[in-house]
């Protein structure tokens, strides 16, 4: 047996007899843990599903717009249906991840949600087809069903937030109070939202409500009437708590103050013969928003249960910690016994097996640790470590050979000014694209141009500004080139391009291209000056096998010969 191992199966003995006296202790604790832990994330769950149910409650109001909306249909209330059809499917769908996810996922609430999403898209349809007839053939009996179909979703995902309330209340009987009044608030939401609904169609129709509406309507309102007293009911600590207080104030001035107002002058309006004077979406439009305090008032109620169970979590974590940290603790004589053994034997052994073995295989960045010790271990340490300075300072010696020799091969093949491909650079480059295009049958051009003038700029502004041209020029033309072309300063104020393959017309296209570019680039000189400079462009192109360089570069500078002769700054070829 190796040394490492049996030193590891020592250890590994002695660290088992200890921890089993502390494994109860440990498991105890994670076992209360994991029950704070499964809380939290029911409560989560409940606040999902609160959450879905809103959504689909929300997705009523804009379903209300398009019911009574003219055809064409508005393009805002398409948006307001499409986005609440895209926040109810995405709450469900968050809704159902978060319930799968699970340990241990609620089939009752996996198949409650399944209904929800079966139902609504039936309702959906529904909606899709009657909104789709001309107003005045959408019968006040099918707008009643249909809202009643929207309304029926509420009721099933009330399922799995009674469920995960119920299991909620096992873990947390503190919350049992707090979770009741946020049910009651959402109920209160749907109650609101179906009160609205109750006008869409009188509205759509244009007529006054009828007798069935009316009862409905009393019946709703005896209903949020009551809800709104039991969501007032105590609350534990979270009565004072001023984010409720807050909330509730303004539910009371929001949703009691002027959403049922509004509800109350459409029901006025209907008794007494008059006009509405606005239809379901731009009622919706108006009373929605009036709900909103609603919601608050239950995200408040989860809010104050979520921060609860967090702290019940957060101390189970505490204990559990406080456990492990007792157990190693109670481990660490024993650690730190073997750590000395292992630092002052095993360790040193083993890095200077491994130095050696990486030094012999030629890796030399494995790092190789020095020492202080004055024994056999350290001596063989510092041998390692002299051993592998001299290899690498071999390496580094190579390596400079080689950068030194690359920044020559850079150094003859660019332009000291200007930065780019020099003559001798080019015609290798050239040559060997010349090949390629001989053995395809393709195209080259060569591009020759140079700098109108160039003279009067050294005479009237002095070499410095001569060179500041000849620099600018170059970074303008590389900026306009793509890839595979080819840049280089040919001599003096001379440069040339050789395009990807192309034929003379898109070699003239290219060389048009630079020449509009450098005529629109001012040049600010150091003394001040602006300077406008142009350049004359000459260009060939030739194809097949009897195509050389040579002969291109002699057509390139005819042509640039007749660009200047023909007035300058302009394209030749």
């Amino acid at each position: 047996m190796k040394l490492t191992r049996l030193f590891a199966v020592s250890i590994a003995v002695l660290a088992l007899l200890s921890s089993a006296m502390l494994g109860r202790i440990v498991l105890t604790e994670w076992n209360n843990y994991g029950a704070a832990a499964d809380g939290l994330r029911i409560l989560q769950l409940v606040q999902k599903s609160m959450l879905a149910a809103e959504k689909l409650s929300f997705e009523r109001g804009p379903v209300n717009g398009m019911l009574g909306d003219a055809l064409p249909h508005q393009a805002l209330r398409l948006q307001r249906l499409a986005a609440a059809r895209g926040a109810s499917d995405r709450a469900l769908a968050e809704l159902q991840d978060a319930v799968g996810a699970g340990p241990a996922p609620s089939a009752a609430a996996l198949a409650a949600l399944q209904r929800v999403r079966q139902a609504l898209a039936a309702a959906r349809q529904t909606v899709d087809r009657l909104a789709a007839l001309p107003q005045e053939q959408r019968a006040p009996a099918e707008l009643t069903a249909t809202v009643e179909q929207m309304f029926a979703l509420v009721p099933i995902i009330m399922e799995t937030v009674n469920e995960f309330s119920r299991s909620s209340q096992q873990r947390y009987p503190q919350f049992s109070v707090i979770l009741q009044n946020a049910r009651f608030a959402v109920e209160l939401r749907e109650y609101a939202g179906r009160l609205g609904s109750q006008l869409t169609a009188a509205l759509v129709a244009r007529r006054p409500l009828d007798e069935a509406a009316q009862r409905r309507i009393q019946f709703i309102e005896g209903r949020i009437e009551q809800l709104r007293e039991l969501i007032k009911l105590p609350t534990n600590n979270v009565a004072t708590d001023p984010r409720l207080l807050a909330a509730l104030r303004a539910m009371e001035q929001r949703y009691f103050g002027d959403g049922l107002a509004l509800v109350a002058g459409m029901v006025e309006a209907s008794r007494a013969g008059r006009p509405y004077l606005m239809d379901t979406g731009q009622f919706a439009e108006r009373y929605v928003p009036t709900m909103a305090p609603i919601l608050r008032v239950r995200d408040v109620l989860l809010e104050a249960s979520l921060e609860q169970a967090q702290q019940a979590y957060h101390t189970a974590r505490r204990q559990l910690l406080l456990a492990c940290a007792t157990g190693a603790l109670t481990l660490l004589v024993l650690a730190v016994l073997a750590l000395i053994v292992r630092r002052r034997v095993i360790r040193p052994l083993l890095w200077a097996t491994r130095a050696l073995v990486n030094l012999s295989n030629g890796d030399l960045a494995s790092e190789v640790r020095g020492t202080r010790r004055r024994d056999e271990v350290g001596d063989l340490l510092r041998a390692l470590v002299a051993l592998r300075a001299g290899a690498l300072d071999k390496r580094r010696l190579e390596q400079e050979r080689q950068q030194l020799m690359e920044e020559l091969r850079r150094s003859a093949d660019t332009d000291y000014l200007t930065g780019i491909l020099n003559r001798r650079a080019f015609t290798a480059a050239g040559q060997q694209r010349m090949r390629g295009a001989q053995e395809n049958d393709l195209s080259l051009a060569v591009i020759l141009f140079d700098i109108d003038h160039f003279k009067s700029v050294n005479d009237c502004h002095g070499h410095d500004a001569g060179d500041q041209v000849l620099i600018r020029v170059a970074a303008l033309v590389r900026h306009e080139l793509r890839d595979g072309e080819i840049l280089a300063r040919y001599g003096g104020e001379e440069f040339v391009v050789m395009p990807a393959y192309c034929d003379l017309n898109a070699a003239r296209v290219v060389a048009e291209r630079l020449r509009r570019a450098i005529e629109a680039e001012p040049l600010p000189l150091v003394d001040g000056h602006i300077l406008r400079i142009t350049a004359s462009f000459g260009v060939a192109a030739a194809s097949g096998e009897r195509a050389a360089l040579d002969g291109l570069f002699h057509a390139a500078d005819l042509a640039l010969y007749r660009a200047k002769h023909l007035g300058r700054n302009r394209v030749e070829g």
